[in-house]
């Protein structure tokens, strides 16, 4: 009598074995995708914090550039804008209370917001300076801002220096 055709298939170990692999392929691809996630959103914090520290210092300079007058302390800088007709007259910037703040006072009004550190961004300053650059009979030649900014765990340093050109015309 012949003996029986036997048909192919997988055994039970060797079902085992497939899905023992599959699971390790699939538990390496979910650690990949994991640390990719976690970097994407570490490096979307380092840029809100790029972004929001360069716009700040790009005015920042701009301001003193076009200054008639800066002065300014560890802490507070004040800028006295050329008479353009537009009635602004002055503009602070103050770190205080871990805040940034804004001052504007046109026509004699001030007015005053808060730039950075208010929570609401999710970027903290641990560390602001304004220092002058001054020649030596006292005249203001530049001033370089210093601001440390923090967000989650990445702490960022950033500096800006601009010179007072007092050439405006209006």
């Amino acid at each position: 009598m012949p003996s029986p055709k036997k048909t192919p298939a997988f055994t039970l170990a060797e079902a085992i074995l497939a899905l023992a692999i599959l699971a390790m392929l699939l538990a390496a691809v979910a650690v990949a995708v994991h640390a990719s996630m976690q970097s994407y959103t570490e490096n979307e914090r380092i840029a809100s914090v790029t972004q929001a520290s360069r716009v700040i210092l790009s005015r920042m300079m701009a301001e003193v550039r076009s200054a008639a007058d800066v002065n300014s302390t560890d802490t507070l800088l004040t800028i006295t804008t050329a008479d353009d007709g537009s009635g602004l007259e002055q503009i602070q910037y103050e770190y205080t209370g871990g805040k940034l703040h804004y001052r504007r006072t046109v026509n004699g009004v001030q007015s005053d917001h808060v730039l950075l550190g208010d929570g609401a961004d999710g970027i903290v300053i641990s560390a602001c300076s304004f220092v002058p650059e001054d020649s030596d009979d006292g005249v203001p030649l530049s001033r370089k801002v210093r601001l440390v900014l923090v967000r989650g765990t990445a702490s960022f340093a950033v500096t800006a220096s601009a010179a007072i050109r007092r050439n405006q015309e209006y």
